[in-house]
């Protein structure tokens, strides 16, 4: 892991790069852009606009496919009718679709092909794919950073009170491993297990923090079943088996790390290896069942718990009777991720289970 740099200055340098590569901007780029952030003005045109040429704009426009029957299902296909209304030919229309569909902008849905309906559907698809990169460009990368502000480290209490995240910790499962009580849904290794489809690709967190510094390896992503599926079928994943998946978890152990799922229960979309210099999901992530506790009489004060803590939620203080300061994991803060606990070399850092079940919703719905 590289030295970590100063969240502000990266920041305030990103806008200077941003300022100094500003282009012009065609109203229906502001127009498609409305649709998912209303109201912006300045990154989300740009960002569409670097993701579709005019002729492609035009035609995401004109989506969905009003004279697409039924029969076709969820497809990438327009019908000549929806040609002819544009102008165009239908085959150049069909290419257009399908590098849409690779970038992100366009997903296939029962009505035919289909814009992204919402901000997080389309950050999650459009920064994934590696093969534009070139075409699309740092600046494009750094439009979509420059939404998120400066990655500073989560602040206690930024996770308001009775709000249910759409992300929650998964605990690093070596921490957990000896605890009575972890479910399913808490073992990656089981989880993983139990997936028919996986693929791991490039995190696209990671890939519009240009300059971040947590040093994870931008393959990090683990997706599953019809998330697997789709990033498949655009070209931006490598299928792998769960030992495969399971290798790549324990190899990113070494970092400061933390397991991110959708906040349910069945862990049917992804499973990520996330650092808060290039994640802001980290910062509203739901925490898991359990907190690290901390023997201090084991505890050699090296500190290294410290660092790996994302959230800080651990400190060093002064114990009654214990010489020099020992470590300390405040449990209000702790958000259960494991990741101080698996590089202990004391043994002084374990994990307690503290809440039911029933903190982990069932099912939610993030699209």
């Amino acid at each position: 892991m590289k030295k970590p740099l100063d969240p502000v200055e990266v920041y305030a340098k990103l806008k200077a790069r941003i300022e100094e590569n500003k282009f012009p901007i065609e109203p229906v780029y502001f127009e498609l852009a409305n649709k998912i952030f209303p109201g912006d003005k300045e990154i989300m045109p740009r960002i569409i606009a670097r993701m579709a040429n005019a002729e492609q704009a035009k035609i995401v426009a004109a989506l969905p496919d009003p004279d697409l029957p039924p029969s076709a299902g969820r497809s990438l296909e327009v019908s000549d009718a929806f040609a002819r209304k544009l102008g165009m030919d239908r085959a150049v229309i069909t290419k257009h679709i399908r590098e849409l569909f690779e970038k992100g902008l366009v997903f296939p849905t029962k009505k035919g092909p289909a814009m992204a309906r919402t901000f997080l559907q389309l950050h999650d698809a459009a920064l994934g794919n590696p093969n534009y990169d070139k075409s699309l460009g740092r600046i494009y990368y750094d439009l979509w950073g420059s939404i998120e502000g400066p990655m500073t480290k989560p602040v206690p209490g930024n996770l308001p009170a009775g709000y249910a995240s759409e992300v929650r910790v998964v605990p690093r499962w070596p921490s957990i491993k000896d605890v009575q009580g972890v479910q399913a849904f808490e073992d990656a290794r089981a989880i993983l297990k139990s997936r028919s489809l996986i693929a791991v690709m490039r995190c696209g967190c990671k890939a519009s923090h240009t300059d971040r510094w947590c040093g994870i390896p931008d393959e990090s992503c683990i997706t599953v079943e019809r998330t697997a599926q789709y990033n498949l079928d655009r070209k931006t994943g490598r299928k792998i088996s769960a030992d495969e998946a399971i290798s790549i978890i324990e190899k990113y152990d070494k970092f400061p790390t933390v397991h991110l799922a959708v906040n349910q229960r069945d862990v049917t979309q992804l499973l990520c290896n996330c650092h808060y210099c290039c994640c802001l999901a980290i910062k509203v992530a739901q925490k898991s069942r359990f907190i690290c506790e901390v023997d201090p009489k084991k505890c050699k004060g090296c500190k290294v718990c410290v660092e790996r803590c994302q959230f800080s939620a651990t400190s060093m203080k002064k114990y009654e009777g214990i010489e020099g300061e020992k470590a300390f994991s405040d449990p209000d803060i702790c958000r259960g991720c494991g990741s101080c606990v698996i590089t202990c070399k004391s043994g002084a850092r374990s994990m307690k289970l503290v809440r039911p079940i029933e903190h982990v919703p069932e099912s939610l719905s993030i699209y």
